[in-house]
């Protein structure tokens, strides 16, 4: 996940990362999707957990475009990511679609 960090700084563009130390919790994980343009999710091997089928739920209820690094094995939830994703293709997504802020 640094890597990836680095590599938005490096670029200008946005963003912003739930963390499991979140003291907000979910409600800042809420948060920060209503502040997202786009929602990626970071899911080694297609993992999602409870929490974060909460916050893939509440984004597409928010017509917010959902990716993903990994395809999940779940059709239910996998019905409402727009996008599989890798960090690279993340990045060049966001450079040709999402105007930089400075």
């Amino acid at each position: 996940m640094e890597g990836l960090e680095r590599e938005l700084k490096e670029e200008n563009i946005e963003f912003q990362i739930s963390k499991k130390t979140d003291s907000r919790g979910i409600l800042g994980c809420l948060k920060k999707v209503d502040d997202a343009d786009i929602v990626y999710v970071v899911n080694p091997q297609g993992y999602i957990g409870k929490s974060v089928s909460v916050d893939i739920g509440y984004a597409y209820a928010k017509k917010k475009s959902i990716c993903v690094m990994h395809a999940v094995d779940d059709p239910p939830i996998m019905n409402l990511i727009s996008d599989v994703l890798s960090p690279k293709a993340l990045i060049d997504f966001l450079k040709e679609s999402i105007p930089k802020r400075h």
